[in-house]
């Protein structure tokens, strides 16, 4: 009986000791179990915390760009504000120009059909010399004016109607700028310009012998020499000024390559250079500058293409043998064939070019005094025949312009009516 308690006894106590051993392994499982629940529950919290750190530092960075795009849209709006403002002004500058320059070109129109007038009336040698230089400055007016227009955009009127010697051209550019007096012309009377690029390229040669006086000592001369080439004509002019330095060649030859408005010409704008590289886009010459010059100063070479070219197929156009008639004629004695200088044939010259041939005529002097030597030639009676004959040259020149104005007119007046 006791035996059989006894070992009732130790199963019950392994029993118990098993059960206790279950309990503390399962105790030290939930344990376990509990900590990995604790920390997988504080890595969720970090990693909630962290997104929602993150969305908070989107929504920040959001709103920064919101605001940086609301910024930049505004200085967007201000910029094309500020652009249209300055287009606006560029647009009332060049108006404003263009109104000063058609304004400028009616007066100088008005001017000379006066002294047009005063010109046909007056017969005092001396009188009408300074009625010339009254005409010589509205010819200025005229030019600056013309200039302008240019670089408006307004091209001038075509006032030849056939083609002209490229020497006659330049010799009507060196009468369109003040000092004419020191332009020495040479070669070009067997080349001609095409008529519809006779003005153009006219104002643009007078340009540059403008700048090549202005920019020259005033006891130098200025040569022009007119040569023909394989692909055209070129026409180099050298004054003998002091050149000019690398950065200066550098502005000029910008403004004649760019086409500049008149807003980017500076403060004190200088119209000449724009003007002419505006001509050589147009009508398709091509101008060049260096300091290449035999006299120290500056030269430019323009090459005037073959297309520009008309060929000496018109002759008649050369006004030489009609025009040294009667400049000639006052080296006569005979004052009576001199009054008849403002006959129809007197007026195929113009201006300029007629002081021209009379100092071609003097450096023949011995052969043109030989019939009279001991007579004095410039007599009133000759100086004027002289004056009468470019009168008569200027004022049919004049008319034809006048003329070729009127049917450009009539043409615009057509034209709207048909509108």
């Amino acid at each position: 009986m006791l035996s059989e308690t006894a070992g009732v006894i130790a199963v019950a106590s392994a029993l118990l000791v098993l059960t206790l051993l279950l309990g503390s392994l399962w105790v030290a499982r939930l344990r376990t179990a509990l900590a990995e629940a604790r920390t997988t529950a504080e890595r969720e919290r970090a990693a909630a915390a962290e997104a929602r750190a993150e969305a908070e530092r989107e929504r920040a960075v959001a709103a920064e760009r919101g605001e940086e795009v609301a910024r930049l849209s505004a200085v967007r709006a201000e910029l094309d504000e500020a652009a249209r403002r300055e287009r606006n002004l560029r647009d009332s500058v060049q108006a404003s120009f263009e109104s000063v320059a058609r304004n400028m070109h009616a007066m100088a129109v008005v001017q000379q059909q006066v002294l047009d007038g005063l010109e046909q009336r007056i017969s005092e040698a001396a009188l009408m010399a300074e009625v010339m230089k009254a005409d010589h400055a509205a010819a200025q007016m005229t030019r600056k004016a013309q200039t302008l227009m240019v670089m408006c955009g307004i091209w001038p009127a075509r006032r030849e109607t056939r083609p002209v010697t490229l020497f006659d051209c330049v010799r009507g550019a060196q009468s369109r700028i003040v000092e004419f007096g020191r332009v020495d012309v040479h070669g070009g009377q067997t080349l001609y310009v095409v008529a519809p690029a006779v003005e153009g390229l006219m104002h643009a040669i007078a340009e540059l012998l403008e700048n090549a006086t202005v920019f020259s000592p005033s006891r130098t001369q200025v040569a022009v020499s007119i040569r023909e080439v394989a692909a055209g004509a070129v026409v180099e002019i050298d004054d003998a000024g002091l050149g000019m330095p690398p950065d200066v060649l550098e502005q000029a030859v910008a403004q004649l390559r760019d086409s500049l408005d008149l807003a980017e010409l500076g403060a004190v704008p200088r119209l000449g250079l724009a003007c002419v590289g505006r001509w050589s886009r147009e009508l398709g010459f091509s101008v060049e500058l260096s300091t290449a010059s035999a006299y120290g100063g500056t030269r430019v070479v323009v090459f005037v293409p073959h297309r520009l070219l008309g060929g000496g197929a018109e002759p008649v156009v050369d006004t030489e043998p009609v025009v040294i008639e009667p400049v000639t004629a006052p080296a006569a004695p005979a004052p009576i064939g001199a009054d008849s200088g403002p006959g129809p044939d007197s007026g195929a010259g113009a201006g300029l070019p007629q002081r021209r041939n009379r100092r071609r005529t003097n450096q023949k002097a011995p052969d043109a005094k030989a019939p009279a030597p001991t007579c004095d030639p410039w007599t009133p009676e000759a100086a004027r025949a002289s004056i009468a004959s470019i009168v008569s040259g200027t004022r049919r020149g004049r008319a034809e312009v006048a003329e070729a104005d009127q049917a450009d007119q009539q043409d615009r007046a057509d034209r709207e009516g048909g509108r």
